[in-house]
């Protein structure tokens, strides 16, 4: 049987940030903020539908933000006569 252990709780958390995994965790979400964090993106504090809804698309702006550096070369929007 081999000896391991398992740490559960707050510090098996901490522990997982100093994995490898842990640590591209925490830079792809440091990125993520401080790419997201223009003053006309944070979203205002209030608890209403709209405030909720604007938090939920900050959430999913900082978790894939590498799709705001993708600029397709051909796109339907784009029309010239």
């Amino acid at each position: 049987m081999a000896n391991t252990t398992t740490y559960k709780g707050v510090i098996g958390n901490i522990r997982l940030i100093f994995t490898k995994w842990g640590i591209f965790i925490v830079i792809y979400t440091l990125i993520g903020v401080l790419y997201n964090t223009a003053p006309p993106h944070i979203p205002a504090v209030a608890f209403s539908g709209a405030a909720f809804h604007s938090w939920v698309q900050y959430v999913i702006s900082v978790l894939f933000w590498p799709l705001s550096l993708w600029h397709p070369v051909f796109s339907v929007s784009q029309w010239s006569p």
